[in-house]
């Protein structure tokens, strides 16, 4: 009885100071969106050297709005906005190496420009020129090679796949946060 009084009583205190902070439940009710329902995400436009990123970031982005259903998605002449993205930018960092100086952990970050536009009008409702989000994998890091009957390393394609791969799953996870916080930053107008 007194642990259930004293769980009450910490709820209570806990609702009364963060009242009291300023802090508030966020809401999506950005001014400049008042009347729009539809929203349009043409293809990115990748201007790096790593080839896929235009569909990824797509994705993520078709998949964010979708999935919150606040602006349905739509083709691009049905839209009230469109949403334009472009990756700038990829930087690889190495934290942590191998005694043989072989990576065993990267840092990928990637630089886009996004913009959010009315379809009828062109006027910009939302600008980011630079949003940079960063993601760590891990690669293989086991040197034993084996042979096939042609005599090729089949151990280094499968390390190299698994690689690839694991780089490619942190490409998706920074293209869904980075997908969150536009999201997120056009519907509560930040």
């Amino acid at each position: 009885m007194r642990a259930t009084r004293l769980y009450v009583l910490g709820i209570v205190l806990l609702l009364a100071f963060t009242g009291a902070c300023g802090y508030r439940m966020a809401r999506f009710d950005n001014p400049e969106l008042e009347g729009t329902s539809t929203i349009a995400v043409p293809y990115f436009e990748n201007k790096t050297y790593e080839p896929g990123l235009d569909a990824v970031f797509t994705y993520a982005f078709v998949n964010k709005f979708t999935e919150t259903g606040r602006l349905r998605v739509v083709g691009v002449d049905e839209a009230d906005l469109i949403l334009r993205g472009t990756i700038k930018k990829v930087d690889y960092h190495s934290l942590a190496m191998t005694p043989d100086k072989r990576a065993l952990e990267w840092r990928i970050w990637t630089t886009a420009q996004i913009v959010v536009e009315e379809r009828t009008t062109g006027r910009v409702l939302w600008k980011r020129g630079t949003l940079r989000h960063g993601e760590e994998y891990r690669t293989t890091a086991q040197t034993a090679l084996e042979k096939d009957d042609a005599g090729d390393d089949i151990q280094q394609l499968d390390e190299l796949q698994l690689d690839e791969a694991d780089k490619r799953r942190a490409f998706k996870k920074l293209a869904a946060d980075m997908a969150e916080q536009v999201h997120d930053g056009l519907l509560q107008g930040f």
